[in-house]
Parts: C-alpha cells; sequence; structure tokens
C-alpha cells in the first residue's frame, strides 16, 4: 500500500518527515512511502508573531484536514506546534524518541549572555521565552523574529540583532549544533510542552498503521511527553499566553514536572514542580497549583426565581463588577443590564433537550475563564445548589484549584408559590414540605416516593414536571393520596406573566390542558392549595393591566406596576406635538407668575426658550406654579424649583392657592396644551390678568382598542384619555366597558371623565401621582 505523509515545506520540516520516512521504509519493506509537502498559514503570516495570525494549530490545520479528506495517510508536525487534543477523526500515535527539548542561544558576536551590553536587542517570536529571558536580564529588549531557522539566521545579521532563542532540537536536525552559543536549562528557561518531539498524526481507528507507527514508540519519551502536553490540555493555554512544561525521568522512572503560565502581558508568572509515576495525574496537581496562584475567583449566583428584583445585593454586586458572566436560560435581561459595559456575556443556558453545551463543557468553560478573568460569574436560576448542579461546578472548580464561591439565591419552590398567595408551610395545616424534582438526566420520571407523600401532611413540590404532570397525579393517587387533594400548577412564576392554575388532583389535568400553562412551572400538592384563593387576591403579580398613556411617556406608572410583578399593555393614546413659538420674550418680561398645570407644559415651554434663544434669566423675579410633584420634578430638571405646588395635586387646588398667593394686577402666563379646558376662578380672572400659551397639544391617534375583558383592569391618566378609549370602542365593548371592567382614575377631572362615559366601577387614587395609582391596585 502507499502512505503519503503530509508535512511543510520548510527545511526541518522536511528533514522531520524524511526521518520518519526513512525509518518507515526499513522496517516495512514492502510499503511504498512518500512525501507531500502542504503549505500551512503559520508559513504564510510570517511577518507577525504567532498570538496575531490565530490559535495554537496554525502550522497543522492545513495537513489535518489533508488527512481527514485521505489525501494524505500520515501527517508529520512539531509536536510543540499541536493544540492540547487533535482535530475531531485525528489521533497522535504514541511518541518517539525526542531530540533535546532545550531552548538554546545564538549570539552574533558576544560569547556569553553575561557579555551582552545593557539593552542588547534578543529576537523571538514566543512570549514564553520573551518573560523568561526578561526575569533572567530586564534591561534585555526583546523583538520579535518569525520564519525558519535559515530565515531567523539571516534577520540576525540584517536586523543587527545580538541574539536569537530557539529550540535546540531543531538546529540538531538541521545539524547546527555549531551555532548554539548557549542552552537555556529548564531551571533557566522550561521549554515549551512537548518541545523537541515529533507528532505523528493519523485518522482515528487505523489500527494496522497506528500499530505501524508505534512499534517506534520511545517509552520514557511517550511518558514524559504525556506529562507536559496533559498540563497544556488542564490548563487550556492557546498562543496568546506563555506556558512551559518540561518533564524528566530519573533512574528509577519517577517523573518530575516542572511547568510554568502567565499572562498574555507576562505581568504574572507562575512556576510549580510535581513529581510521580502516573503523567496525567501529575498534570492535574501542576494545573492546580498553578491556577491557585493566577486564577481569578469564581462567584457561583444564586439569580433567584425569575423576579430580577429578588436577586440578594451580594448578588447583584458579583453582578455589577463581573468581567465576566455565564448565564442560564431563564436569567431576565434587567439583571443582565446591571452588568458593567466590557463584561462579557456567555449563554449556557438548557432547555429539554436542547443545551448551549454539555455540564462538563461548562466546567471546563468556567475553569478557562477564571484563568482570563478577575472576576467570573456563573448565574444560575433559583439557587445555585436546587437542582442546578452547582455542586458540581463547585467539585470541578474545587478540584482545578480556582478559588470560588458560593452566593444562594430564592428558590422557586418556595418563591413561585408565595407570589401566587400561597404560603409553603402554613400553622395548622402544613408542618413542613418535600421537594424533588420530577425528571433524571434520561428526562424520565424521577424516582419518586409517591407512598411516603401521600400519607402525610406535609406539602409536596415538584419542579421541573410540567410534562410529566399526568405522571405525577398518577403516582400520588396510586400512594394513596385523596384524589380531593388541592394543586396549584404555578407557571413563570414571580415574573409579570406568573399564572396560576388550581384544582384538585382529580381536575388538575383537565384544567391545565384547558389553561395551559407554559414552562417553568412548579407543581405545589397539598391543603395549603386553598389559601389561595383568599391571599391571591392581594397580589398584582402576574395580573395583566391595560394602561392609557401619551406617545412619548413611558411613564414612572409603567415602571411601578412592572416592578409589583404586574403585565403592563400601554395604549397610545395620543401625541405630543410642541409650538416652539408660543411664547415671546415680551410675555416673560411681564409675567409675574408661570403656571404650568402638567409636565408637558414645562417640556413645552422650555422647548420654546431653546428654539428662539431665550435666556432663562429672563425669569427673574417671576414666580412658578405647578399642579403637582413630578410636573416640579421636571421643572428642577431645568434647574429651577416651584414657589408653589398644589395640595391636593388637583387644578382645582392650583387655581385656589393661587388665587390666595397672586396680588391684583398680576400677569399669570399659563403654559397648557392648546385643547386642555382651564376651570379658572372668576375671582381671579378679575383681579389678575391670565395669559394663555398653548406650547404644546395632546393630539388624538388612531387606537385599536385590544380585548378588554382579559385586562384585570384599565387605568387611566388623563380625561382625554378617557374620551378617546371610549370613542374607539364598538357599542358592544362600550357597553362591556361600562359595565364590567374595573377602571383605575389618576384623579377628579378623569373619574369625571369616566362618569360621564357610563363606567360604574371607577375608583380614584388617594391623590393625583402614579405612586398613588399604584398603591391603589
Amino acid at each position: 500500500m502507499e502512505y503519503k505523509i503530509g508535512t511543510r515545506g520548510s527545511k526541518l520540516a522536511l528533514i522531520q518527515a524524511e526521518y520518519v520516512c526513512n525509518r518507515l521504509r526499513e522496517v516495512y519493506p514492502g510499503e511504498q512511502f512518500s512525501i507531500e509537502i502542504i503549505q500551512t498559514r503559520g508559513d504564510i503570516c510570517k511577518e507577525k508573531p504567532l498570538d496575531q495570525i490565530g490559535s495554537v494549530g496554525v502550522f497543522a490545520r492545513e495537513i489535518e484536514q489533508a488527512l481527514l479528506d485521505g489525501r494524505i495517510q500520515i501527517g508529520v508536525h512539531s509536536m510543540k506546534d499541536m493544540p492540547a487534543v487533535p482535530a475531531e477523526g485525528l489521533m497522535f500515535t504514541r511518541v518517539w524518541k525526542r531530540e533535546d527539548p532545550r531552548d538554546a542561544l545564538i549570539l552574533r558576536s558576544a560569547s556569553s549572555l553575561d557579555e551582552l551590553p545593557e539593552g542588547a536587542v534578543i529576537g523571538t517570536g514566543s512570549k514564553r521565552r520573551s518573560f523568561q529571558l526578561r526575569a533572567m536580564r530586564p534591561d534585555l529588549r526583546i523583538v520579535n523574529v518569525r520564519g525558519n531557522v535559515d530565515t531567523r539566521l539571516r534577520k540576525m545579521e540584517e536586523q543587527k540583532l545580538d541574539g536569537l532563542v530557539l529550540a535546540a532540537a531543531g538546529l540538531h536536525r538541521l545539524g547546527m549544533q555549531n551555532r548554539i552559543t548557549r542552552y537555556f536549562e529548564p531551571e533557566e528557561m522550561i521549554p515549551a510542552p512537548a518541545q523537541g518531539a515529533l507528532a505523528i498524526e493519523i485518522r482515528e481507528n487505523e489500527m494496522e498503521l497506528q500499530q505501524m507507527l508505534d512499534c517506534f514508540a520511545h517509552e520514557e519519551s511517550d511518558r514524559t511527553v504525556r506529562a507536559e502536553r496533559g498540563f497544556l490540555r488542564e490548563i487550556g493555554a492557546d498562543c496568546h499566553v506563555p506556558v512551559g512544561a518540561i518533564c524528566r525521568m530519573d533512574e528509577s522512572n519517577n517523573l518530575s514536572l516542572q511547568v510554568m503560565y502567565g499572562d498574555a502581558e507576562g505581568k504574572k508568572l507562575a512556576y510549580d514542580k510535581v513529581c510521580g509515576e502516573n503523567p496525567e495525574q501529575m498534570a492535574k496537581e501542576a494545573a492546580a497549583h498553578v491556577r491557585k496562584k493566577l486564577a481569578g475567583r469564581v462567584a457561583l449566583v444564586g439569580a433567584g426565581p425569575g423576579d430580577p428584583g429578588l436577586i440578594s445585593v451580594k448578588g447583584l454586586e458579583e453582578i455589577r463588577r463581573a468581567d465576566c458572566i455565564l448565564y442560564d436560560r431563564l436569567i431576565s435581561k434587567e439583571l443582565l443590564q446591571q452588568a458593567p459595559s466590557y463584561c462579557e456575556m456567555i449563554y449556557v443556558g438548557k432547555e429539554n433537550n436542547r443545551h448551549a453545551m454539555k455540564q462538563e463543557e461548562m466546567n471546563r468553560l468556567l475553569i478557562d475563564k477564571s484563568m482570563e478573568c478577575r472576576r467570573v460569574v456563573r448565574l444560575k436560576g433559583g439557587d445555585p445548589f436546587v437542582f442546578g448542579r452547582g455542586g458540581e461546578e463547585a467539585l470541578a472548580l474545587a478540584e482545578a484549584g480556582v478559588p470560588f464561591t458560593v452566593i444562594p439565591g430564592i428558590s422557586s419552590c418556595i418563591a413561585a408559590a408565595e407570589c401566587a398567595g400561597i404560603p409553603i408551610t402554613h400553622r395548622g395545616i402544613s408542618d413542613g414540605f418535600h421537594v424533588v424534582t420530577a425528571h433524571n438526566r434520561r428526562d424520565e420520571l424521577a424516582e419518586i416516593d409517591f407512598a411516603g407523600m401521600a400519607h402525610g401532611d406535609d406539602t409536596c413540590v415538584f419542579l421541573m414536571g410540567l410534562s410529566k404532570l399526568p405522571e405525577i397525579v398518577t403516582g400520588l393517587v396510586e400512594g394513596g393520596m385523596s384524589v380531593d387533594m388541592p394543586v396549584a400548577v404555578i407557571a413563570q412564576g414571580t415574573t409579570p406573566n406568573q399564572q396560576c392554575v388550581c384544582g384538585t388532583l382529580d381536575t388538575i389535568l383537565d384544567l391545565c390542558e384547558r389553561e395551559k400553562p407554559v414552562s417553568p412551572a412548579i407543581i405545589l400538592v397539598g391543603k395549603v392549595a386553598n389559601l389561595q384563593k383568599k391571599l391571591g387576591e392581594g397580589y398584582i403579580t402576574g395580573k395583566r393591566y391595560l394602561v392609557t398613556q401619551v406617545d412619548g411617556e413611558r411613564n414612572h406608572l409603567t415602571e411601578l406596576l412592572e416592578k409589583r410583578g404586574a403585565v403592563v399593555d400601554i395604549l397610545w393614546t395620543g401625541e405630543i406635538r410642541y409650538d416652539e413659538n408660543a411664547v415671546s420674550p415680551e410675555q416673560l418680561r411681564e409675567a409675574d407668575w408661570l403656571v404650568f398645570t402638567s409636565r408637558h407644559g414645562v417640556e413645552g415651554f422650555f422647548r420654546c426658550l431653546m428654539a428662539q434663544q431665550i435666556d432663562v434669566r429672563i425669569l427673574a423675579g417671576c414666580k412658578i406654579a405647578v399642579v403637582g410633584r413630578q410636573t416640579g420634578k421636571r421643572l428642577a430638571e431645568h434647574g429651577l424649583q416651584p414657589d408653589l405646588i398644589a395640595c391636593p395635586q388637583t387644578g382645582e387646588a392650583l387655581w385656589k392657592s393661587l388665587s390666595q398667593q397672586a396680588v391684583t394686577g398680576d400677569n399669570l402666563l399659563l403654559c397648557k396644551a392648546s385643547n386642555a379646558r382651564e376651570q379658572i376662578p372668576a375671582s381671579l380672572m378679575e383681579r389678575c390678568h391670565i395669559h394663555i400659551a398653548n406650547v404644546y397639544e395632546n393630539f388624538p391617534t388612531a387606537l385599536c382598542v385590544p380585548e378588554i375583558q382579559t385586562y384585570q383592569g384599565i387605568l387611566f391618566t388623563c380625561a382625554s384619555g378617557v374620551q378617546r378609549f371610549a370613542e374607539a370602542l364598538d357599542s358592544g365593548g362600550r357597553e362591556l366597558w361600562r359595565r364590567q371592567s374595573c377602571c383605575y382614575s389618576i384623579g377628579p377631572k378623569t373619574t369625571e371623565a369616566l362618569r360621564q362615559q357610563g363606567v360604574e366601577n371607577v375608583m380614584e387614587a388617594a391623590e393625583a401621582s402614579y405612586e398613588a395609582l399604584a398603591e391603589l391596585l
């Protein structure tokens, strides 16, 4: 059979391939062996440092692809250039006898390192060599030099470099030992892992070819290289960071592994040495020791049950300082937005059988990121250790030597029930509770002691069990539980989309078929579920409300309701259009009072000033009156404080207060909407001069009112919104609204407008503010 051996085209690579080819021809004269030259990316990009042209493997990918394509049968590389794990579908054979693994110094004219003058220039393309060389001689200037050995030697002469650092093995194979000024012993400069060894690569399952190649294996070289490359694999290094490893065997066949590892800038370097007999175990120990010296800290943070406000203070602090966050599927965007702008976000979520990555890969990623970042957060839904596999991640970190901390989170088994109005325990009803996961790692029903659950009074909670609900019901009934036992299925608990389906073991399947709750959901079985009818009424979590608002003012009311867990839909009833010429400098010079009846009036007024370039100091001596705190707050944003705030916060109270404080003959400039009606007292109009500035218009927009019966209530924040809402309804919808809808009003004018429309169920806030309206619910 003909075997093609793939290699790079450099002189050294060809010497290595020819060495392999000749050995095979000697032992297997009946087979044909030939060499095929393959150009790699590393050969093309000769001027850039290795860390700028890609990760480990830039000298191998094209050869590996040729192996996979079947164009060659054997690939020959320098083992130090190879990634820790071969490409999928390929494998390395056992290691042949390696060359000298040390690094060597070649000087252009000096005879020793000590003779080099201060600031001498040394060339190398390796961060590992550069950082270790600086440790010996901090004054040296290190420059990047790449290319084959002949190219580097030529550059040394042309660029007048004082010296080069190269691998001794390559110089030996090229017969250039005489150019070496001195060798660096491993105690001075730890070589690259597997330096001096050849990597012979073939396709997996080529058993006959593997046996042919393994007959050349050298036991000492194979064991020492396994330890060195094991460290490379365990530490997860690439060409962006300096990594070194050298393993040596003594006369008793015991191994000694020396390693070094650092960050990309060389600011932190860690060294370690372990001894033993098992190369793989030694590699793990050395990597763990290095991580203890260099790794950042990982925080396993419980994000809570869904509501971003339920994370712990400590957990939120970790998010806000994180350099990297690995987060689950159910983590809210609001929490992720708390992270710094530079924080790396990695999604590692799981949903049914669709996993972003396997748990083992996730553990590995956590370990690797700890070596790149100072603060890594593993953000997990609920509590990290309650059916969250946080224990497995903690064990992996501990074994890898990575410092970590655990920040508990509120589990949905408690929080979802509470937010639905169900206490998980209650004196006289349930003195305890059982919490189990409903499925196993094969996505089958877990082994659950249904009989033990069925014969007690404790509350039973099943997590991740919505798809197993029929089997859970059957198991409990067959275990002896009454079919009349109350059951609550709480989906998307503590979030605005919370849904609670209550029934009994006899009815819950039909109810869920009708209501169709979606995961994540908890299943709660026990007498405490009966309390939901009484306690659930006091919650707005998961209930849907319709809020009428003017375009451009996704206001504080919506935020207040959403923070309480409500689902808020907004119906835009108007669009604000400003008139930037509504106020003149003459009016402002004559004004004794500025009067604002809305924050839009404030905004429109200052737009007039900006558009006409009117200096705000024109208001010197003018007093300002506002209808309420929110209007006063908007005024304060422009650097002005009101002299009068109406109490209560109504137009009527505003004009009453002005009647008491304005002096006869005062000029009052009212900034308002052109389509707003103000009930100014006649007595005030008789004593004072009222000037109107229509700084904006609340312009009606086309409305498409959703099905109002789907809402727990409708909130109105102005009288115009009531009028436009009514006009948008058909006769049937208008009658339903008047008779059945629960309407919440921000103040007297809005309430009056609702009454005029014939709405029967109207509740008014204690004062005209968003806070009071939210509190009313």
